[in-house]
């Protein structure tokens, strides 16, 4: 189903940049993009829409920079980010597999032989994965997936290199490369673990991913080299992370969709969003994942918030 978008402002998720105060969520208009800051103490309206919208497709130019364009038919959507059209035009796609077939479009292949990162990262139910990360976005990429502890094991001037290595890591020690957003969420208010648990089983995990490295003969001929180097978490990260390890975190309890709610900002996490509704208010989280495809309308918001006290504030 096609729509006219002369209009529309769809969401893209929360941004991050190692160089910017706070994390950022991501509105386009068209070919217009702007950025609403997620500051810490901003008091916003939010106004979602019902539908969900495809957003759009990447290219890649020669030199390794990319395009992001919007769906030429604007078309709703109801699962993912993409219409069909879409993700057949989208060269992301050849990311994760040029290791194996070599097949790319010269932008993407001259991105993904820059320099890269193999990374170990662990999230707050116990999830840990194995994944890659290039050279320009080594910070944001852990930032953006929400990691609460994380560990570069590995760097290689080759990132077809580094992509053979987390495949060998997958398949003898046994991490996953994909970690599910939802899980990410109720991991955070379900209280299973603490903060020191989850470092443990993360230095567990890299130790071993980087003992099956060093095993393995000729790393050396391919430019890599094993790292034990910790990932560090922006301010804003820390808050939600400390309220996860106070057990002080609760979900979100109303609809996102079709629905227009007024929230405190106190913390961002990956695509999550801590928000309370004023002083001692319960501290929540609203998956912003869920806003992602939609139409969104942002707004400072004015006066006074209405919630019930929170018992733990």
């Amino acid at each position: 189903m096609e729509f006219p978008s002369e209009s529309r402002q769809l969401c893209h998720g929360i941004s991050f940049s190692h160089y910017e105060p706070a994390p950022s969520l991501s509105l386009r208009r068209d070919s217009q993009w702007s950025h609403e800051s997620l500051s810490v103490n901003r008091t916003l309206r939010l106004q979602v829409s019902d539908l969900k919208f495809c957003l759009g497709y990447i290219t890649m130019n020669p030199d390794g920079s990319r395009n992001n364009f919007p769906c030429p038919k604007n078309k709703a959507v109801r699962t993912g980010s993409q219409c069909d059209r879409c993700r057949r035009l989208d060269h992301s796609k050849f990311m994760h597999h040029f290791h194996t077939t070599g097949e790319a479009p010269a932008g993407m292949r001259k991105y993904l032989e820059q320099p890269h990162f193999l990374y170990v990262a662990s999230f707050a139910h116990g999830a840990t994965k194995v994944g890659t990360t290039s050279t320009q976005s080594k910070w944001s990429r852990l930032a953006q997936q929400g990691a609460v502890v994380a560990r570069y094991i590995a760097g290689a001037a080759d990132g077809a290199a580094i992509r053979v290595l987390e495949d060998l890591i997958t398949e003898h020690v046994g991490l996953g490369q994909q970690v599910r957003q939802k899980s990410k969420v109720k991991g955070l208010t379900s209280w299973e673990l603490n903060l020191a648990s989850l470092d443990e089983i993360n230095d567990a995990a890299a130790a071993e991913a980087r003992s099956f490295l060093s095993a393995q003969r000729g790393l050396e001929t391919y430019g890599i080299e094993l790292r034990d180097e910790q990932w560090e978490q922006p301010e804003y990260a820390q808050r939600v992370v400390e309220a996860w390890d106070a057990h002080s975190l609760h979900p979100w309890d109303q609809e996102i969709a079709d629905n227009q709610f007024n929230i405190r900002v106190r913390g961002v996490l990956g695509q999550t969003i801590m928000v309370d509704s004023g002083p001692a208010t319960t501290l929540r989280l609203i998956d912003a994942a869920e806003l992602k495809t939609h139409e969104l309308d942002v707004a400072d918001e004015r006066g006074d918030f209405h919630e019930e006290q929170s018992a733990l504030f």
